[in-house]
């Protein structure tokens, strides 16, 4: 009597378990099935931002946001950044601002992801001043981009709630899309973020190992012997901090020069007749040095590129300790 009682108490437990599985698998399949036919009520537009026909042709890039603005140019073998805040009182027409080669990369990139086709989504047909969207309120991100017939320019505001996507306009209407956030890597006007590292460039005469360079020659201030570079490949590896900003530098001169004389003046010249020089000099800024590196090419007196850029002490001693 007791194991027939058992068994059918053991059937009856099992017939509950059998329809609970059902009655939750059908609940999953219908939640499911429900997800799956909800429709995304905003218009999908399917687009690059920038049309595939103009990334060879595009000559300039200008980044803009509250915390200032950068200039990309195309000089056709590599690109250059500078900043377009200027804070000179200076006159002169010659003057130009302290200027570095972009990094390939970096450069690529954008161009890659600009021309890339993607999904933009409307939101709204109209912008209203100082709205959600953060397109009006001085807080949005410009970019715009010029090509040798056209201009143009992108927005960027706020990102959404879910932090994944931001939303942009374009010059041309006021409609408001939302845009993935692959883009918000490029959204800075750091110019750290875009220049070339190094204090030699490895952009305007491509890459330089240690024995591309044959002869090194270095005068230090108050001293009339010529010494050498004792490491070149330390050399190369040194980085800068960016461009220095234009209360420390001499604005009447047309290569940005500091007014007293280099405290190291540094030769290089390369297998193929190439020639850099490297100017170091003191900065109005405790524990900075100001470094105008200039690139010829062995048909040219003229140098045919001029990076300035910034370095700490710190770089400075280590330039000091392989110099003999």
């Amino acid at each position: 009597m007791l194991n027939a009682k058992n068994s059918s108490n053991f059937t009856k437990n099992s017939k509950i378990l059998i329809v609970l599985t059902a009655i939750l698998t059908l609940l999953y399949f219908l939640s499911f099935t429900k997800s799956c036919s909800s429709k995304d009520r905003r218009e999908k537009v399917k687009t690059s931002l920038v049309n595939q026909k103009y990334s060879s042709s595009i000559s300039s890039f200008e980044l803009q946001d509250a915390s200032g603005s950068l200039i990309l140019r195309n000089k056709g073998s590599f690109w250059t950044v500078s900043s377009s805040n200027s804070t000179s009182t200076s006159t002169s027409t010659s003057t130009i601002p302290p200027t570095l080669p972009v990094s390939p990369e970096r450069i690529q990139n954008l161009i890659q992801n600009l021309i890339t086709i993607r999904n933009l989504y409307k939101i709204s047909d109209n912008i209203t001043q100082n709205s959600a969207f953060g397109l009006t309120n001085g807080t949005e991100f410009h970019l715009r981009y010029n090509t040798q017939d056209a201009f143009h320019e992108l927005i960027f505001g706020n990102q959404d709630f879910s932090l994944s996507s931001r939303y942009m306009m374009t010059e041309k209407s006021t409609q408001v899309y939302e845009i993935d956030n692959s883009l918000d890597n490029f959204l800075t006007t750091s110019i750290q973020n875009w220049a070339e590292p190094f204090i030699i460039s490895q952009v305007i005469f491509g890459r330089i190992k240690a024995e591309d360079i044959q002869r090194t020659q270095v005068q230090q201030l108050n001293q009339n012997h010529l010494g050498k570079i004792s490491d070149i490949q330390k050399l190369l590896d040194l980085r800068h901090g960016g461009t220095p900003s234009y209360n420390n530098i001499n604005e009447t001169d047309a290569k940005s020069i500091p007014a007293e004389n280099p405290q190291i003046i540094i030769n290089l010249e390369l297998g193929n007749k190439n020639e850099i020089q490297l100017q170091i000099y003191k900065s109005n800024i405790e524990n900075e040095f100001i470094i105008l590196a200039d690139y010829f090419t062995q048909k040219d007196k003229k140098p045919v590129f001029t990076a300035t850029s910034k370095i700490s002490s710190w770089t400075y001693n280590k330039i000091k300790e392989i110099t003999l």
